[in-house]
């Protein structure tokens, strides 16, 4: 079959632009678990001196054969601790997106720095930076042109003739952010043995202060991206931990908002002699990406490991395709507990 440039541009359209298109940026389900892609402020955040997670995303299998796929990893840790709890942390980040049989890649490279200012016992203030960049290509040589057609298919060793030269480009980018953390359960001495803990931490960031510009196909400013977060966390009297979060980001006019919670029962609690390295909890939740999907969610723990899944349940409009399968997600967290790294807990 002769393909014309019109249909050449439908079918990259369709292979590069995600029908979930509110979300021009790197996501994640589980976005508790890509912390520095939410905020800056988040690192050195964590019940740990230091934070290592994975992640691991695909989605739409069901309605293509080159499904999506997104990848993550973080590492933070606190780098300074003074004696009244306040401390200075920081991480380094790097995900990265293939979409369609092109293999579209988007890859977010960043460094983050932030200082926790503990300005009471329970309360946290705390200031991010963070810089990187931003790089978008494609592989070329899966794209097919009309004048490549030989008279029975196609034929990848005629010259396309087409100007390939600018498929590949890298932007810097920097973001802020700020947030508040209340909690019963940290201060400048870890407090190990703290009944019904609660929690909350409220922010707010601002990603791509520079607004990178890409050249590939057609212009494309990424713009402003402004993400506001709630996550909040409690313990019942039956040991259950309930933790509620709401994600908000807005970027171009497209909005992502998820909502939901995580419901944890702690199986073992560990024992003062080995620091509380053998706990083990189990948790299982739902979230709601509004107007778009329904997402059940799974962690196990067990000492300083944690392991979640979860699975987009497709909701909107291409769902008659898809079948109500969206995408599979997968994430890894180690966090250490030794006990030679000080500084102040901070437990969500």
């Amino acid at each position: 079959m002769k393909y014309n440039k019109f249909t050449l541009f439908c079918i990259i359209f369709v292979a590069f632009v995600p029908f979930n298109n509110y979300a021009q940026d790197i996501h994640f389900s589980q976005f508790w678990d890509a912390p520095l892609l939410q905020s800056p402020t988040s690192a050195g955040r964590a019940d740990g001196a230091v934070r290592a997670i994975v992640n691991y995303r695909t989605q739409w299998a069901s309605v293509s054969s080159n499904p999506f796929s997104t990848f993550g990893a973080n590492v933070d840790m606190r780098l300074h601790t003074s004696h009244k709890g306040s401390h200075l942390a920081g991480g380094i980040s790097m995900y990265t997106d293939l979409a369609g049989s092109a293999k579209m890649r988007t890859t977010l490279v960043n460094l983050s720095a932030v200082y926790h200012l503990n300005f009471s016992d329970n309360n946290y203030f705390s200031l991010g930076l963070q810089g990187g960049f931003h790089q978008k290509g494609l592989d070329v040589s899966q794209l097919r042109f009309d004048n490549q057609f030989d008279g029975i298919g196609h034929n990848p060793t005629i010259n396309s003739n087409e100007n390939l030269s600018n498929f590949s480009e890298i932007r810097p980018t920097l973001s802020a952010g700020i947030s508040y953390t209340w909690s019963n359960s940290f201060s400048g001495v870890r407090r190990l043995f703290t009944q019904n803990k609660k929690s909350v931490n409220i922010g707010f960031t601002v990603h791509h202060f520079n607004s990178p510009k890409f050249n590939i196909l057609h212009q494309e400013n990424l713009g402003l991206k402004y993400i506001g977060h709630v996550e909040t966390a409690f313990e019942t009297h039956t040991d259950w931990l309930i933790s509620p979060k709401v994600l908000v980001a807005i970027q171009n006019k497209a909005t992502d908002i998820i909502l939901g919670s995580l419901f944890t029962y702690p199986l073992s609690h560990g024992s003062r002699m080995n620091n509380y390295s053998n706990s083990a909890s189990i948790g299982f939740g739902a979230f709601y990406r509004l107007k778009d999907a329904l997402i059940p969610t799974l962690q196990v723990q067990w000492s300083s490991i944690s392991l979640g899944f979860s699975y987009d349940v497709n909701l909107s409009s291409p769902n008659d395709a898809s079948r109500y399968r969206g995408g599979f997600e997968i994430s890894l967290k180690y966090i250490s507990n030794n006990p030679r790294l000080k500084g102040s807990s901070m437990r969500f």
